[in-house]
Formats: C-alpha cells, sequence, structure tokens
C-alpha cells in the first residue's frame, strides 16, 4: 500500500500552483451588508464556497497573516443548522463530510491536520484542485444522523459542553438585552487552538467579531452582521493563542461558545 505522502502526490491532478492559489478576501472587498471597516480585519483566502439545498451556506478558509483556518456556516432560524458540528474534526475531515465524492477538495487543506496525521482513505475517491472550490445545490449530509428537516429556534445553543451561552427572553426573543460582553480565552484556561463561536439574531441586529492575540495586540480575524432571523457559526484557528470573541449590545440574540485545544 503506497504511503500517505505518495498518495497525496498522486492525488494532485492540476499542474502546480502556490498553495494558496484561492481567493483573497478583505471586508471591504466582501462588501456586502453587515461588514465593518471601523477597524481592519485579517485578509482571508477563500478555500472553498459551499451551498446547501436546505439553504445553509459553507466557507472553509485560511487567513493569509496568522495562518489560522477558517469554517464558517451561515442559515436561517426555523429552517436548517449547521452542518459541521463535531468540533474534534480537523477542517480537513470536516470537509470531506460535507461534500460528496464529485466536489473537488482544496490543495490547501491537506496540509491542515498535524504532521503524522493518517491520511484520510476517502481522499482515494477526490480529486485535488489548487483553485478555489465553488460548489451549489448539494444535498444535505446525513451522516451522524444529521437531518435535513432539522431547524434552529432562537432558543436553541450550538454547542454543549460550552464556555459561554446567553438566551434571549421568552416567549417574546427581544424582551431580553444583553449588553456588549467580550469572551477571553484568557479566562477559560489560556491560550487555545480554536475560537468556536455561535450567534443567532431574533431581535433585529446582531454582530459577531473574533481574535487572535500576537505580540500583546489583539488582530480581528471575523467581522459580520448576522441577518434578523439567521444564525452564524464559526470556527477560527490552527495553534495555541490568546484569543476573544466580541458580541455588540443587542436585544434577542443569542451567543453561544467555547475554546478547544
Amino acid at each position: 500500500m503506497p504511503s500517505g505522502r505518495a498518495l497525496l502526490a498522486v492525488l494532485v491532478v492540476l499542474p502546480t500552483l502556490a498553495a494558496f492559489n484561492a481567493v483573497p478576501v478583505s471586508a471591504a472587498e466582501k462588501a456586502g451588508p453587515g461588514v465593518y471597516d471601523d477597524e481592519p480585519v485579517e485578509r482571508e483566502i477563500e478555500l472553498a464556497r459551499l451551498g446547501y439545498q436546505n439553504g445553509v451556506r459553507v466557507v472553509f478558509s485560511r487567513d493569509e497573516t496568522s495562518g489560522d483556518w477558517g469554517l464558517r456556516q451561515d442559515g436561517q432560524m426555523e429552517r436548517n443548522v449547521p452542518l459541521a458540528y463535531d468540533e474534534k474534526q480537523s477542517m480537513l475531515a470536516a470537509y470531506l463530510t460535507l461534500t460528496p465524492r464529485s466536489v473537488p477538495v482544496p490543495r490547501a487543506l491537506l496540509s491542515e491536520p498535524p504532521a503524522g496525521t493518517p491520511t484520510p482513505p476517502e481522499l482515494a475517491h477526490r480529486t485535488i484542485v489548487a483553485s478555489l472550490v465553488v460548489a451549489d445545490n448539494l444535498a444535505v449530509p446525513t451522516s451522524g444522523g444529521m437531518s435535513t428537516a432539522a431547524a434552529k429556534t432562537c432558543w436553541d445553543l450550538n454547542w454543549d459542553p460550552y464556555n459561554w451561552a446567553e438566551l434571549p427572553g421568552s416567549p417574546n426573543p427581544a424582551s431580553v438585552w444583553h449588553p456588549a460582553k467580550t469572551y477571553y480565552s484568557s479566562s477559560y484556561g489560556g491560550m487555545k487552538m480554536y475560537s468556536y463561536s455561535y450567534l443567532a439574531n431574533c431581535g433585529g441586529f446582531a454582530r459577531h467579531r473574533i481574535y487572535y492575540k500576537s505580540f500583546g495586540t489583539y488582530y480581528k480575524q471575523h467581522d459580520s452582521e448576522v441577518a434578523f432571523f439567521h444564525w452564524q457559526a464559526i470556527k477560527k484557528g490552527s495553534v495555541h493563542r490568546y484569543r476573544k470573541v466580541h458580541y455588540d449590545g443587542a436585544a434577542g440574540d443569542t451567543r453561544n461558545g467555547k475554546y478547544i485545544g
């Protein structure tokens, strides 16, 4: 049987290109509603944009400066749920779980698992590409018991156990006001490999910001406004760093997250 290194060499079917020959995206270039430029945000290199039949949108990425990997999921309340929910999965394993064999694998993701990690056998059946992967109208994966009909309510958490959880009011979500709040990894054991943050908007406004610390300074690596009656789940990280997640003051939002590693 060929070694994992030999297998990967065989699987690369396109000419050799730069490892990050995908699309770099800045906050200004995203140019969508709810993108802010009041403080710099690290440029993000998108590796894959995936759309699913139930309306969930998934983006795999890597930050240009820090090298942190990113997994962003966006969806709608009472319609769908995050599809990648196992925090123990590597980014590569999550991608292989979420996509069928017909969808290529971004070559950059092959370097994400730590050295010595066994090569996933699923890669033997996949095409490897150096360019951005864009796929739409994908069937919802049913691995791990995922239901194609599953949907979030305003009072659902995304992670349990968790480091923090703030729920909206009931029966009227907007009846509870959550002041601006920052959750620091230093409050939960210090430096962590990954930030996990879930934000659901059932009140009208919700802004989602994630940072890492380098040489005494926090740098922003995610900033977006979650549309009304929508949710967003973010995973960011790669190595041990001090990290923080910030939520603006808002009524009717659900905030849930943790630091891992």
